[in-house]
């Protein structure tokens, strides 16, 4: 190969990291028992991916990406939605990496973290589903979004929005994100038009889909038939009454990495920029459950305000990383030993209408 064609070092080490997350995850997935059959939420992306585009349960029918991909894949279902939960498990550790680079977190640390991502309870949940879940490609859209932020790259950001659109609705928090991150001051007109002009193809995409897309049991799903005020204090109340489940949802996102990332607020512009994603995930509570997967979208503030930290206090670095990779590691093992079976498998069913 030519050196003109030859990928560059910084390549070669993100491609790196890639195939290191992408192996991690497989074989994560290989040591923990899966789900026995879809059931729940898992069997409406299943019937997603029989016909992406029939009438199918709010608010799923409108995260048809994922889905569509299985449909259109010439292979079985399970072996699609698994294929592409590994490949965005390991892509989102990879991006990860690279965008932990451009605030100069060292290699190392930043391939560290990317592991911990690519391993962290919230993506191995998707494939202990067979990937019937759209958290894995959320993230990866997340963090490739934020990374085009951070380099100012408007086109790449706009398709990336697009598929944003597409994959699930929670990944819309990137629009505010966008101008936060853009703004050199609260109100910044130049900022706010090119934000828009960025933005504003994936919101009419995502307004096509809710327009257009026949949904069944909107009125079931909780946080949405009791009126727009009730339905909030509904499910607040809801998940401060399961506190423990949801605490330790939580705190399992990101373990250690949560006690790291509020002190690089003083010094980091990021971070701060970043708190309106945090502000998003925290409103999206209101609107559903399982507040775990809600701050699994931060991920790309909390990575790298946790990376900078790091960088600044290299002292912390092996024991932080080996507290988060064993934190991994207890979850798939409490996970193994009973945790798919009774979190999942005997699970009780949803109020809505899986459809």
């Amino acid at each position: 190969m030519s050196a003109r064609l030859a990928p560059s070092p910084a390549v070669r080490r993100a491609l790196a990291v890639f195939g290191l997350c992408t192996l991690v995850i497989v074989l994560l997935d290989a040591l923990v028992a899966d789900e026995a059959t879809p059931r729940g939420d898992d069997r409406i992306y299943e019937l997603m991916a029989q016909h992406p585009f029939a009438t199918h349960t709010f608010p799923f029918a409108y995260r048809i990406l994922v889905p569509t991909l299985v449909h259109v894949l010439p292979f079985g279902h399970t072996f699609s939605f698994n294929l592409l939960a590994w490949l965005c498990t390991g892509a989102s550790g990879a991006v990860a990496y690279v965008l932990l680079r451009r605030f100069d977190v060292p290699d190392l640390v930043a391939a560290g973290l990317g592991v911990v991502l690519a391993s962290s309870p919230g993506l191995l949940i998707v494939s202990l589903r067979d990937g019937r879940n759209t958290d894995a490609a959320t993230v990866l859209v997340m963090l490739l979004a934020v990374l085009f932020m951070v380099d100012r790259r408007p086109r790449a950001l706009a398709v990336t929005l697009l598929v944003a659109a597409l994959t699930r609705e929670s990944a819309m928090f990137l629009v505010p994100l966008t101008y936060a991150l853009w703004a050199e001051r609260w109100v910044d007109r130049d900022a706010l038009r090119r934000t828009a002009l960025v933005c504003a193809p994936a919101i009419l995409v995502y307004a096509a889909l809710r327009l257009g897309l026949p949904t069944v049991g909107r009125e079931q799903v909780k946080g949405y038939g009791a009126g727009l005020v009730q339905g909030r204090i509904d499910n607040v109340s809801e998940g401060l009454r399961a506190w423990r489940t949801e605490g330790r949802r939580i705190a399992l996102a990101f373990g250690p990495l949560w006690l790291l990332a509020p002190f690089a607020l003083r010094t980091t512009p990021f971070a701060r920029r970043g708190l309106v994603l945090v502000a998003c995930c925290l409103a999206s509570m209101t609107f559903a459950l399982d507040w775990g997967r809600m701050v699994l979208l931060a991920a790309p503030v909390v990575l790298v305000a946790a990376g900078v930290v790091l960088e600044r206090h290299r002292r912390l670095v092996l024991p932080v990383l080996l507290a988060c990779l064993s934190v991994n590691a207890g979850y798939a093992i409490h996970m193994d030993r009973g945790g798919v079976r009774d979190g999942i498998d005997h699970n009780g069913l949803p109020p809505y209408p899986v459809r």
